[in-house]
């Protein structure tokens, strides 16, 4: 049997990133589900551009909000407390709005986990989606 407890203030931020990532699958020795705490400032989005996943189930737990999530069929914006979830082949854009009056806290679960998966999605050609086919 194996356990952990992990906190995600004390992990490294993803470098390169749009916001403030840290992995917390990969503290915990998680190698089935991926596990992301993200910190995203008024601006910021969460490490994706626009994009949606050919395998990857995704789960985002907002801890402090809202989230809003872009999607080709309208906004979504999530309250605190409320999950938003994303099936295969279904673009999404997550981020904190510019004219948030304060960061914002989520926790991202995907299965597989999909460090491949993700297809960037162009809202402005939908006809170059591949989920459509």
């Amino acid at each position: 049997m194996s356990y952990s407890v992990v906190d995600p203030d004390v992990l490294d931020a993803v470098g390169d990133r749009p916001c403030d990532c840290r992995r917390v699958s990969e503290a915990a020795g998680l190698e089935s589900v991926a596990i992301n705490h993200f910190s995203a400032e008024p601006g910021e989005q969460l490490p994706l551009a626009y994009h949606y996943h050919e395998r990857q189930e995704e789960a985002f737990v907002v801890l402090s909000g809202p989230l809003h999530v872009e999607t080709p069929g309208g906004e979504f914006e999530v309250p605190t407390g409320a999950t938003f979830t994303a099936q295969p082949a279904s673009p999404h854009r997550a981020y904190n709005p510019a004219h948030a009056d304060e960061a914002i806290e989520v926790m991202a679960i995907g299965a597989p986990p999909a460090d491949d998966d993700a297809v960037q999605y162009d809202p402005d050609n939908p006809d170059e989606f591949a989920g459509d086919e």
